[in-house]
């Protein structure tokens, strides 16, 4: 669900509450491949050594109703892309039509990549045989995931992270940066596929089956909500206590020295909390939310793909960034051996329009650089070295965020040197006292969440109830 609108929201994936119970294990289970699998619907999986699926994420809605009440966890991957490509027919997406199995995965180890292709490719010509058409499997990634790899190794030539990038690897980064607030794609490059994976599988497991972009975007700000409270009961208690017991020490100057401690601490702490949430919820908007394309924009790379602006639309019936990526992607993998020159360069001119559409909005909108540049104007005079750069981007924002909350926990680790073991318990009792009050807040947030669930739940049985009665209709 890498998505790209700029909304003010606050998340926070994990924040002391947690959402779905498992069950105690000797050992968990370590991501060590990843798999796309893109019928229209599309789906990711999170693979361990023994190729069993850990974790997965629907990126699409059409993937949301087809698994809607299934079970693919700790299915092998012959078995999960088998019980995909069987509800996929089922559901009538693999079709003459639309009859491409694109796939794409990542590893440190290309054996492994090389064997799970082999084992998805055995598992579609076996699908063949209840169709009366021929699949497409194509193994090389999404023709638009492809173009945007082609041209980051083109604006860094001389950096080998990104010369050695794969399309598999790529798109794992691409989902670990939705999914990481802290992470840019600088620092991504340099990372292998296994610790990229950690972050992935981080998000995936904590995702439902019936997890709706309203759904997650809900959570998250439900969530947000509760953890607003929990660092402000948590920060208020530190500082008073801090303040207390610096208070009953005798000195003048120990005193002005506390008091200079507490407000440049505070100081940084709000512009760093505020930013953080800031670029949590960039990220976490980017991630579940789609961006509407300006109709000028969107009718142009229409006209290229030959089609009416409304083949474009998603299911809700806007023209959004994926879903133009989407179509590309649908006539690309469609099309394979046969396309003509024509296809080709239908596909090309459409997807340079895409990226360049892209690039003119991924820029940080003036809300939101000006609310960075509140933030910064009141820590003017204690931290150093944070310069906006002149198009700011959610990377520049997520390293900004970084830095300045590094520098707020530095603070407090001074400031926590001062004091003595007994005192240090003393502030950690009464933290957990005050949000252990906090039932009311927590309780705001779990109703929220409730209501989210049942109101994705519902939408997704309705929707898998028509798309069957549409099914039946068409076969009548």
């Amino acid at each position: 669900m890498k998505k790209t609108i700029v909304a003010i929201l606050v998340v926070v994936m994990v924040v002391g509450i947690v959402f779905s119970f498992t069950g105690c294990k000797d050992k968990d289970p370590v991501a060590t491949s990843y798999v796309s699998m893109d019928i229209n619907p599309s789906v990711e999986l999170v693979l361990d050594e023994n190729d069993n699926v850990i974790s997965y994420s629907c990126e699409n809605e059409d993937a949301l109703l087809m698994l809607y009440g299934e079970n693919i966890i700790g299915l092998n991957i012959e078995k999960a892309s088998e019980k995909i490509i069987d509800l996929a027919i089922e559901f009538g997406y693999l079709t003459e039509d639309n009859c491409g199995v694109q796939v794409n995965v990542a590893s440190d180890k290309s054996k492994v990549e090389t064997n799970i292709l082999d084992k998805i490719g055995v598992v579609v010509e076996k699908a063949e045989g209840k169709l009366t058409f021929e699949v497409n499997y194509n193994r090389e990634g999404s023709f638009v995931l492809n173009y945007e790899l082609a041209k980051l190794k083109e604006k860094h030539p001389d950096e080998a992270a990104y010369q050695n990038l794969t399309a598999g690897k790529l798109e794992v980064i691409n989902s670990a940066l939705a999914c990481d607030w802290t992470l840019t794609m600088d620092e991504a490059v340099t990372m292998s596929t296994s610790e990229l994976l950690a972050i992935v599988n981080n998000a995936y497991s904590q995702l439902e089956n019936y997890s709706t972009k309203a759904f997650e975007l809900a959570k998250a700000a439900a969530t947000a909500i509760y953890d607003e409270a929990v660092i402000t009961a948590e920060d208020g208690i530190y500082v008073a206590k801090y303040a207390e017991f610096k208070g009953k020490e005798s000195g003048v100057i120990g005193g002005i020295e506390a008091g200079l401690a507490i407000t440049e601490y505070g100081t940084v702490r709000a512009a760093a909390r505020g930013l953080e949430a800031l670029t949590k919820s960039l990220t976490v908007a980017k991630r579940f939310a789609d961006e509407i394309m300006a109709s000028a924009e969107a009718e142009a790379i229409a006209d290229v793909l030959e089609v009416d602006l409304s083949e474009l639309e998603d299911s809700e019936g806007n023209v959004t960034v994926d879903s133009i990526a989407a179509y590309i992607d649908k006539l690309a993998k469609n099309a394979t051996d046969n396309a003509t020159d024509h296809v080709s360069e239908k596909l090309q001119l459409a997807v340079e329009k895409l990226e360049a559409y892209k690039d003119e909005t991924t820029p940080l909108a003036n809300e939101e650089i000006s609310e960075v540049q509140s933030l910064l104007t009141a820590i003017n005079g204690i931290v150093e070295g944070i310069e906006l750069p002149e198009r700011m981007t959610l990377d520049d924002l997520k390293e900004i965020s970084v830095k300045l909350n590094e520098y707020a926990s530095e603070k407090k680790q001074v400031m926590d040197e001062s004091l003595t073991k007994e005192q240090k318990e003393e502030i950690a009792e009464a933290q957990k006292n005050a949000v252990d009050k906090l039932t009311s807040a927590y309780d705001v947030c779990m109703n929220a969440i409730s209501e989210a669930e049942e109101t994705a739940k519902a939408h997704l049985q309705t929707l898998r109830e028509q798309r069957l009665e549409y099914l039946e209709s068409r076969a009548a």
